[in-house]
């Protein structure tokens, strides 16, 4: 008995995959969701109007104190008047 199978050889025993392909942004948002996931709970402190970090609720206060003046210092900031 000869049966012919009428499936195309190329696609036989093989499901079909959509490749998935992420835009830059994309990827970027889901290192930084993994990154926030990993810190655990965070504290927004906020510096003014526009202006606020987010640091490990863990942190001290005199640690939270220092990171808030290193900020000041390496950044930009000029409160808004």
């Amino acid at each position: 008995m000869n049966v012919q199978n009428k499936a195309p050889s190329k696609g036989r025993g093989r499901s079909m995959r959509k490749i998935e392909r992420f835009t830059q942004e994309e990827i970027l948002k889901q290192i930084l969701d993994d990154h926030k996931k990993s810190l655990g709970e965070v504290v927004c402190i906020k510096i003014d109007e526009r202006t606020s970090i987010e640091v490990p609720a863990s942190m001290s206060e005199e640690d939270r104190a220092k990171r808030i003046k290193n900020y000041l210092k390496n950044s930009n900031f000029r409160p808004a008047k």
